[in-house]
């Protein structure tokens, strides 16, 4: 439909949106730029105190106290009156729904550290002990307000149902680390770190965690007194680090809550459990093992760098969402889900092609292959499986021991045994009798190419990056199929389609479907597999010019330094396998939905210029 009979036809002779869909939740973009607001007022404050005493020549100490807090008041008209999702409002009022909240944000780290740094001959020595204590709070006061006497006049007191929601959110973590570095005749490093830290989201006989890390690196290009003329530096490294994190626990998870029925029973107040998560009081904090070993070297006067790593990294008793059975009364609990692998190999290659007096070029590659692996759940036996996520529409993201994390779900196209498509008498197709895995949403490949130029002084750099090797689910696409609004739907317009493939019976399809219930066998059949898509894409991500105004800046001027920067970002795509959206804009954020892209904004170009003075 032309944007433009949308504009002219937001409105109906009542003042309301005009219905345009048999499905009454498609709102017309001109309505709410018409009638939706959304007002918010924002205060910041941060910084932070440090204080630095000797106490010896080779020892000091150091203390620092830092907050970060902020307000955010805000009210919206989340529904506007009139708009066509929105069921009718009692006899005397209008419909629509307006919210005030307001939230305050606060986080305070205090630290101390002792620290000495010492040299003893040809040893180099460095020792480090401290801890830190770290308070977040977040409280939100919120209103939401239905039904309004006064149309058009969006406040609490016109409203007639309101609907007042405070939420308390406190967690804090204290921390002791500490750490010794050893150098002998600074080419050879041996460090390690010591840290616990204490999770306030959990349980006392779970919340400590010790994890430590120690690092050996060789500068080997140091150790020798001649060096080939084309050795400029090399370095040998290996680490073993661990950490540990509560990230995915929210505050309060391991208690469970109760709440007052609004409405009685028999005379007396009625109450019940709030929420739809089983707490899990025996939750422990994610652990994560990784082992890496590198090289790196510069070669030919600096002209070749070339850095190579290899790395496995394990994460055990990873927290995610599980669903439990609905007979419970909750949908879903949160587990230590076993243990997951992550193994790769990281790349850079650094070139400078030529190197003039007034021109030179920089070629940089940098990528990473990685592999991922679910090595165990409750068990490591091969296809025991967790659901993590759903989509809003159908399909949904699972773990299964023995397959790369994070695969896509869903019903597919039902085939015969050569694999042959299946329909229906009706010439409709058929999904399979149980839901299939159609792979990772995680890439096995990330990266970027770099070309910078310098031309006289003028700088000019140009960025192409890439993600390869993950699936996604379109959610975008599958309302595009269901609504007849993909180019693949015009099949089958004039006179009907005739699927290719085979009936129930095994032989040729040969009946003619209705084009509508055809394609929207996505939803009426939950069948995914026409909106999976490779997720991979090849952008030219960034175009930089700029030029060094300095020198033309008089020396009587206060100004030290002055620069003019253009530069463009998500400028164009180069390749990409997803019909009709970005595959970067999702409308989901959680990694536990990874892959699963719902209808969002669109990506936007942006160009601009910028002026850099210094004084």
């Amino acid at each position: 439909m032309p944007l433009s009979v949308l504009e002219a036809n937001k409105y109906d002779p009542l003042g309301n949106e005009y219905v345009y869909s048999c499905f009454r939740n498609r709102t017309n973009p001109y309505f709410i730029l018409s009638d939706q607001f959304h007002n918010i007022r924002r205060d910041r404050i941060f910084g932070n105190v440090s204080a630095k005493y000797d106490l010896l020549k080779w020892l000091y100490v150091q203390g620092r106290v830092g907050q970060d807090y902020w307000s955010r008041d805000e009210d919206y008209n989340n529904f506007p009156t009139g708009q066509a999702s929105l069921v009718a409002a009692p006899a005397g009022f209008v419909n629509g729904q307006y919210t005030q909240e307001s939230r305050r944000f606060r986080e305070l780290n205090t630290d101390f550290l002792f620290g000495t740094n010492n040299k003893m001959g040809d040893i180099g020595l460095n020792l480090t002990f401290g801890g830190n204590h770290m308070y977040r709070r977040s409280d939100l006061n919120s209103m939401q307000v239905t039904d309004f006497v006064v149309r058009g006049l969006y406040t609490v007191q016109n409203g007639r149902g309101k609907d007042p929601f405070y939420d308390l959110r406190e967690r804090s973590v204290n921390s002791l680390y500490g750490s010794a570095e050893v150098n002998y005749k600074q080419y050879l490093y041996l460090s390690g770190t010591l840290r616990n830290d204490w999770f306030s989201t959990l349980s006392e006989e779970n919340r400590s965690i010790l994890y430590p890390s120690v690092a050996l690196s060789y500068v080997f290009s140091q150790s020798f007194k001649s060096l080939p003329s084309w050795l400029n530096f090399g370095k040998l490294r290996a680490a073993y680090t661990e950490v540990g994190s509560d990230t995915d626990v929210p505050e309060y998870a391991n208690l469970l809550f109760y709440g007052v029925n609004a409405n009685l029973s028999n005379g007396s107040p009625v109450g019940g459990s709030i929420g739809g998560t089983v707490p899990n009081a025996n939750l422990r904090p994610m652990r994560t093992k990784e082992i890496e070993f590198g090289v790196e070297t510069k070669l030919f006067d600096y002209r070749v760098g070339v850095e190579v790593s290899v790395f496995q990294k394990r994460t055990v008793d990873q927290i995610v969402n599980a669903q439990v059975s609905d007979a419970s009364g909750f949908i879903n609990t949160r587990i230590n889900s076993g243990e997951s692998q992550n193994k790769g190999i990281e790349m850079t290659l650094n070139l400078v092609p030529v190197r003039k007096k007034n021109f030179q070029w920089d070629f940089t590659f940098a990528a990473a292959y990685i592999e991922t692996r679910v090595n165990s759940l409750l068990t490591d036996k091969e296809g025991e499986r967790i659901t993590v996520g759903t989509h809003v529409f159908n399909g949904e993201l699972r773990q299964i021991v023995g397959l790369p994390m994070g695969q896509i779900a869903g019903f597919g196209y039902r085939r015969d045994a050569n694999g042959a498509q299946v329909f229906d008498g009706n010439g409709i197709p058929l999904r399979t009798p149980d839901l299939v895995n159609f792979g990772s949403a995680l890439p096995n490949w990330v990266g970027g190419i770099t070309n910078s130029f310098n031309i006289y002084g003028v700088t000019l750099s140009v960025l192409v990056d890439f993600k390869l090797g993950n699936m996604m689910l379109s959610g975008t696409n599958f309302n595009a199929y269901r609504h007849g609004l993909h180019k693949n739907t015009l099949d089958g317009r004039e006179g009907g389609i005739v699927g290719d493939g085979v009936d129930v019976n095994g032989n040729k399809n040969v009946a003619v479907a209705q084009v509508q219930p055809y394609w929207s066998v996505v939803r009426s059949q939950a069948l995914i597999e026409p909106v999976i898509y490779k997720g991979g894409y090849w952008k030219l991500r960034q175009i930089t010019a700029g030029y060094d105004l300095t020198k033309y800046v008089p020396e009587k001027w206060p100004v030290k330094g002055l620069r003019l920067n253009l530069f463009a970002n998500n400028v164009l795509m180069l390749k990409k396998w997803v019909d009709n959206i970005d595959p970067e804009t999702f409308g989901y954020s959680s990694d536990n939905l990874i892959g699963m892209e719902s209808p969002g904004l669109p990506s936007t170009r942006s160009i601009g210029v910028n002026l850099n003075i210094k004084f």
